[in-house]
């Protein structure tokens, strides 16, 4: 569903965003809309808040954690939230921060080039990179290629791109494996290995409109190795060791710490697997809709009943903000499968009553939740604008 199509005809959908917002900050009621219109408007109100919020504060500058740390993976998020939206000006702010503290173009160390820091803080020593966060500034870049066109984002999104696969390693068997950070000081590799951490999504965006054959390679090959971690209900083993299956035998090499198994990190692994089965990705939208609203952050699968079962709950193990902006994105995406009713009732339920409710909070993860949550709520408001989600250009495999 557009916006346009939400609003009556003499009225522009930024108009009634505006009419909206203060309805929605004043408690007042001036829109002309529907009840039935009412979620989708009053989102689209929220979204505009939200984002000149976000812009706002990082006039400021870089936007530290309660821990003192700037994480990238926040402006990597920001960035990728300012191409759906369409803000510009936004994109270049946190991008110019990326550049400044995170993005280390000009490395000695070959391997280290075009890396992403993880994290920074004034006066420490940069320690290793993140290889999540050096495929989300590839994935941003290149969206923001071909929304705008710029060359040079076409450019650094390749570089980057080939810093993150140098985050990885070919299996025997020709998956690839992609590492959790490159340690500078060292010059190694993680010994550790995320599931959520590989992107083939992304890699294969790339390929689609590069036409590189190697690129493809990489991120079948990917696909393929995060395939193989799915449990099910959607839910996915969260790391990856080989030498596990040294120890016990008939294992695979994929577990979950004390069966441990994370909400957001199966719905990551669930985007990431999109272009290639978009199983995973229906089957936990619909566990989670089956479910609301007892939906836990974490839960825990019995190897032995093969049962996923949620930990038990406190009052501060709550569904948030990300989470649901993953849902949100994931259903929109599957439109088809779900269908309007599913997502504005999602919306209603579950989107405007927490982004009412956070309006006036600045939380520690503000800049890494908020973005995602705009970036989910602008793809469901505006499904035909902007550059195609990650890896869903269609090209030849």
């Amino acid at each position: 569903m557009s916006r346009a199509s939400i609003v009556p005809p003499q009225v522009s959908i930024r108009c009634a965003a505006v009419l909206l917002l203060a309805a929605v900050l004043l408690g007042g009621c001036t829109s002309t809309a529907s009840d039935a219109e009412a979620p989708p408007e009053t989102l689209s109100a929220l979204v505009s808040s939200y984002e000149a919020r976000l812009a706002g504060d990082l006039e400021e500058g870089l936007p530290f954690r309660d821990d003192g740390y700037a994480y990238a993976v926040d402006l990597g998020n920001t960035m990728s939230a300012a191409v759906a939206l369409g803000n510009r000006s936004l994109f270049d702010r946190a991008y110019g921060m990326v550049r400044a503290h995170f993005l280390r173009a000009g490395a000695k160390d070959p391997r280290a080039r075009h890396t992403v820091l993880w994290r920074y803080k004034p006066g420490t020593t940069p320690d290793a990179s993140g290889s999540k966060e050096t495929g989300i500034l590839a994935d941003a870049l290149w969206d923001a290629y071909e929304r705008w066109g710029s060359d040079e984002y076409r450019r650094m999104a390749v570089k980057v791109l080939d810093a993150y696969l140098r985050h990885g390693y070919w299996e025997a068997d020709r998956r690839f494996v992609i590492k959790n950070y490159y340690n500078y000081g060292t010059q190694t590799l993680s010994e550790s290995t995320w599931v959520l951490n590989q992107m083939p999504h992304t890699v294969r965006k790339i390929a689609c409109g590069t036409q590189d054959s190697s690129l493809f390679r990489h991120a079948s090959a990917m696909a393929q190795f995060t395939e193989e971690a799915y449990l099910k209900k959607g839910f996915s083993r969260e790391m990856y060791d080989k030498g596990i299956e040294t120890v016990f035998d008939g294992t695979s090499g994929y577990y979950s710490p004390n069966g441990l198994v994370k909400l957001q990190s199966s719905l990551e692994i669930a985007r990431a697997l999109l272009p290639f089965d978009p199983a995973p990705a229906r089957e936990v939208v619909e566990f989670i809709g089956e479910r609301y609203p007892d939906v836990s952050p974490s839960y825990y699968y019995n190897p032995r009943s093969e049962e996923i079962a949620p930990l038990a709950k406190t009052s501060e193990q709550a569904y948030g903000l990300s989470e649901k902006a993953l849902v949100l994105l994931l259903a929109t995406r599957l439109s088809d499968s779900f269908g309007e009713a599913f997502l504005r009732d999602f919306v209603e339920r579950e989107i405007v009553p927490d982004l009412q409710d956070r309006r006036d909070e600045m939380f520690s993860t503000f800049y890494f939740d908020v973005p995602l949550m705009l970036k989910a709520a602008e793809r469901y408001l505006q499904p035909g604008e902007g550059p195609a989600p990650s890896g869903e250009s269609e090209c030849k495999l």
